[in-house]
């Protein structure tokens, strides 16, 4: 994603739209006791679990944002966009593994294959099954490991949600539960603004390790969340290095690219999109993306056109229950969660 504020959201919606599964039932919950603890004390914990020499499991990954499902074939029907964009709506599931802070693993198995991101030391994998590719990034001196994966694990959704903490966030503790088996406290977030289409943040979190167990996002004034990650199985055991071993199938299309210092994306020769403007702060940031930057071909797109509806001030709009994305009439796109007033206002202020 362009930008922290959007990239957290399962409005990883944004960039499908722009660029162009099977119920899995969570671990049960249930009250159980733990010894009182501050919000701060929480988030200290969870600060705590970056030290966690490793652990293995299994992820459930649910969304439900009010999109339609869409085909993937037929008349009118576009394949790409639609699968990418099946990534986001109902239920997915995901192996782990993780050893200290170089090594992990994520697998998303489901009925469109598996994509794999294997991270060990330098070296990053990108793997999907169903298309046979394999990307390879080296990560050069200094330069940061890139960061791409078709479903979030509880860690980088609570990352993401906690990195926005502000003086416009209630947090608290509420009760106490248990995930995949594990005693955890209930961290919630509430953003003070309305301006936010987002109600809560509930975070579950390791009473012992402060690992983050699940992440829940409701939609304001919703009563189940519109975003779920969380583990079904947890084992703290360290996973063999072999487990972070990869080699792509004899037959699979591999690129190879080389990450240099102050590049988040491999280096190419070509020239990276321009900084995207962002408006406001907090939860009700709004991420503006010049037209020079998008795709003129989204215009005419099967899948952008089902899920948009023209827009007041031109061009098209896509609402969820989470997120709104503006195509405007001059090509630009703005995005938030926010409701779709402030994108039009924004828009029309040029």
């Amino acid at each position: 994603m362009p930008h922290r504020a959007l990239r957290w959201l399962p409005a990883v919606i944004a960039p499908v739209v722009v660029a162009g599964a099977v119920a899995i039932p969570l671990a049960a919950t249930a009250s159980t006791d733990l010894p009182g603890r501050s919000p701060a004390q929480v988030l200290a914990l969870v600060a705590h679990a970056r030290s966690l020499p490793g652990y293995t499991g299994e992820l459930a990954q649910t969304s439900d944002l009010g999109l339609p499902q869409l085909p993937s074939t037929g008349p009118g029907s576009d394949s790409q966009t639609a699968s990418a964009l099946d990534l986001l709506t109902g239920s997915h599931r995901a192996s782990i593994a993780v050893s200290g802070t170089t090594r992990s693993r994520v697998a998303v198995l489901d009925s469109m294959g598996e994509r794999d991101v294997v991270r060990d030391g330098d070296t990053v994998w990108f793997w999907d099954s169903a298309k046979n590719t394999a990307e390879q990034v080296t990560v050069g001196a200094r330069a940061t490991a890139p960061e791409r994966s078709t479903t979030m694990t509880p860690q980088t959704a609570a990352d993401e949600a906690i990195a926005r903490i502000t003086p416009s966030t209630d947090v608290t503790v509420e009760t106490t539960t248990t995930v995949a088996g594990h005693a955890a406290y209930t961290l919630v977030l509430t953003p003070r603004t309305d301006a936010t289409t987002v109600g809560s943040v509930r975070i579950a979190v390791d009473g012992t390790t402060g690992l983050p167990l699940r992440v829940q996002l409701f939609a304001r004034g919703a009563g189940s969340p519109a975003f779920e990650v969380g583990f079904t199985r947890l084992d703290y055991a360290v996973p063999a290095a072999s487990r972070f071993d990869f080699a792509a199938p004899s037959g699979a299309t591999v690129e190879r690219h080389t990450l240099t210092p102050g590049t988040h994306r491999p280096s190419s020769g070509k020239a990276l999109p321009a900084k995207p403007t962002v408006t406001g702060s907090g939860w009700d940031a709004v991420v503006s993306i010049p037209a020079a930057d998008v795709p003129a071909s989204i215009d005419s797109n099967a899948t952008f056109l089902r899920l948009t509806q023209p827009a007041a001030g031109g061009g098209r709009i896509l609402s969820t229950s989470l997120v709104t994305v503006l195509r405007t009439g001059d090509g630009r796109v703005l995005a938030g969660a926010v409701p779709a007033s402030r994108l039009e206002a924004l828009a029309a202020q040029g």
